[in-house]
């Protein structure tokens, strides 16, 4: 599912030590303004040879954790205070006919949860090399390849997943590309590409190919309409297959919609057959079978420039109410027995029913967006919202920014969970976060 958990763990950061030396000879060229890399892009014959960018980024935030029941006396060790600096540089080369590029991240985050945490991660987003040979594409390295058309997420984004509900536009550049390698066909308004994807594990410390998958997708403009045909299949033979399409009507209204059914899930579900109120370990169980997802999105740009998106999103594989009830019941029962009597089961219990909270948990969805380029004289204006329509929880975000000038910005970023102690975004522990961030743009 697009987040993992969207408040409890991170991802450890890959060692990708292969491609250091390459990596920190850009970062030293890397000099530009910073483009975002989620879409997926052609070579520019009419761009000079070589453009380079960096951003240099920091923001400070502040937590007020929530009274939540998967969370008491924050066992979850969830930090209060989070500053974190972080420089992303960008190189785009012509070389060999093709274009070389790369996007890497360089960032220090320090938290507090009553002791202090400090980690160093350096990360390479993208690194690959793209050419074209008359209606032939070839592409092969690291890369951030779009191929769906939702705004908030996209399942049929099946090479790379860039997009979540909590942060679209991913504005720390945590997005990293998958390796890929590419055959590309086109013929007028059609294009044909054919990707294998590995996992690689870069550190060595096994199989280097971990797993390999095959993803195809078939696209074709019938202006103003799209369509794209996507399916993929891994070595396991777990599949997934769907579409995606959007339309625009004038230059203010654009639809689109995305399928997609995937073959088998990885996701645990409550043992109904087991009372909620006890401390049965594992209480989770696996299940077979596939999930369908769809989504049903909608922009509108009025004549003052205030756009606004809206999308729904349904998934078949998160919770029945049966099963969030059990689910909710269960986390209730083990916080009420938190720290006594029993506080190692309830311990271990509060840990795995945590570490199966995978959003989204649940079934339906509605993302809502509102921006505004100028809002105020120099002032851009952000709000969105994530709630689930299965029991009204969500979160709102609140996101002015200042941009006087294009090569730095200065935002506030406000975040606000809701919902009763028992529905789905009333178990995250955060109940209010304050960010200040700054980003500095430098570059051709």
């Amino acid at each position: 599912m697009y987040h993992h958990i969207l408040c409890f763990q991170k991802d450890k950061p890959e060692n990708d030590w292969l491609f250091r030396c390459t990596a920190f000879f850009v970062l030293l060229l890397s000099i530009g303004f910073c483009r975002t890399g989620h879409a997926e892009e052609r070579p520019d014959s009419t761009a000079s040879a070589l453009s380079y960018s960096l951003r240099v980024a920091g923001e400070a935030e502040h937590i007020s954790l929530s009274d939540s029941r998967l969370n008491p006396s924050n066992i979850l060790d969830m930090p209060e205070t989070r500053l974190e600096a972080f420089t992303i540089g960008n190189l785009n080369y012509k070389v060999l006919g093709g274009v070389f590029e790369t996007e890497v991240r360089l960032g220090h985050e320090y938290t507090e949860d009553g002791s202090s945490n400090s980690v160093t991660t350096f990360d390479i987003n993208q690194f690959y090399y793209q050419k074209k040979f008359d209606n032939i594409g070839f592409l092969a390295g690291r890369k951030k390849v779009r191929w769906g058309v939702g705004y908030s997420y996209s399942p049929t984004d099946l090479v790379t997943q860039l997009r979540n509900p909590e942060d679209p536009e991913d504005r720390l550049g945590n997005v990293k590309g998958s390796d890929v390698f590419q055959l590309s066909f086109n013929r007028e308004n059609s294009q044909v590409d054919v990707a294998y994807v590995p996992l690689l594990d870069w550190s060595f410390n096994g199989p280097f190919v971990k797993n390999s998958r095959l993803a195809i997708r078939w696209y074709r403009l019938m202006d103003p309409y799209d369509l794209s045909l996507v399916s993929s299949v891994d070595e396991n033979g777990k599949w997934a297959g769907g579409f995606n399409t959007s339309v625009t009507y004038g230059k203010a209204l654009e639809l689109h919609a995305e399928y997609l059914y995937t073959s088998s899930s990885n996701r645990q579900y409550p043992d109904t057959s087991i009372d909620p109120a006890g401390f049965s370990i594992p209480y989770f169980e696996g299940r077979t079978g596939g999930y369908h997802e769809i989504l049903v999105g909608a922009q509108y740009t009025f004549e003052n420039n205030l756009n606004m998106t809206l999308e729904y999103l349904f998934t078949s594989a998160g919770y029945s109410d049966e099963e969030f009830k059990a689910y909710s019941a269960h986390v209730k029962y083990l916080n009420s027995s938190y720290p006594m009597p029993a506080p190692d089961l309830s311990l271990a219990g509060l840990y795995e029913s945590a570490s199966n909270f995978v959003l989204p948990l649940r079934t339906h969805y509605l993302f809502a967006r509102l921006y505004h380029p100028e809002v105020l004289h120099t002032i851009a204006l952000e709000t969105f919202s994530y709630i689930s329509l299965c029991d009204g929880s969500g979160f709102f975000v609140f996101q002015p920014k200042y941009e006087k000038a294009k090569n730095y910005e200065l935002y506030l970023r406000l975040k606000k969970f809701w919902g009763k102690s028992g529905s789905e975004f009333g178990l995250v522990p955060y109940d209010f976060s304050a960010v200040l961030g700054v980003s500095l743009f430098l570059g051709s």
